[in-house]
């Protein structure tokens, strides 16, 4: 009689952790099995010392890893609200970033580009949404570094664009090389709009996410 109570006993601690509504067994739910095993184990014929040993190091292991899945858990929130702080931080500073897309909004901007080696020749445009060209200037400065313009909203004819969305684009070339480079929006951030996807930076030029931030300038007035 005693064996099948023993039985029931282990059988009930497993159906218990098995029935738990977890996806997964834990580390409690595999000590409370080694701990059943123990209890119910044949006096005539006990459980084999070095299986034991060998699920005591598993356990060992099991733990470890629970643990270090919650130190990255707490690292992963730690960063988060790291990246949070650092974005609401910038409210009312000038950045710089190396977003393609911007905003028009009846307002001059600050549009530039950087050359990550001296060019001889290049052009900065800016298209609409249509992808037509709507405005082009060639490089004035074509020494390697950031340079800076200020762009009023008009097209080649001079014409006042409405204001909506744009993007930026620059061709530089030194000979017959290309020369790498990259469009620029200088902006004051004016407010951070917080959601599942990550902190965006909200100007007028538009929204940008903080990976796309090359750098926070002085404040101009």
């Amino acid at each position: 009689m005693s064996s099948v109570t023993s039985a029931n006993s282990s059988n009930s601690a497993l159906t218990s952790a098995l029935t738990s509504g977890k996806s997964a067994l834990g580390k409690d739910d595999f000590l409370l099995l080694m701990v059943e095993q123990l209890k119910n184990q044949d006096p005539m014929n006990p459980a084999d010392a070095t299986e034991f040993t060998a699920q005591l190091a598993q356990f060992s292991s099991l733990e470890q890893l629970f643990n270090i899945n919650d130190s990255l858990d707490n690292l992963s929130g730690s960063t988060a609200e790291m990246q949070r702080l650092s974005a609401l931080s910038m409210i009312g500073s000038d950045i710089v970033t190396q977003a393609s897309n911007f905003s028009y909004s009846d307002e001059p901007l600050q549009l530039g580009y950087k050359l990550e080696s001296a060019a001889d020749q290049g052009v900065l445009y800016v298209r609409d949404a249509s992808g037509m060209t709507v405005a082009s200037w060639p490089l004035t400065d074509l020494t390697a570094g950031e340079h800076f313009m200020t762009w009023d909203g008009r097209d080649d004819l001079g014409n006042q664009l409405p204001a909506g969305d744009y993007t930026l684009g620059i061709s530089a070339f030194s000979g017959e090389e290309t020369v790498s480079a990259r469009g620029l929006v200088q902006s004051r951030v004016l407010g951070i709009d917080m959601d599942s996807s990550g902190d965006l930076l909200v100007t007028a030029s538009g929204t940008f996410k903080l990976a796309d931030v090359s750098h926070v300038r002085q404040q101009s007035n």
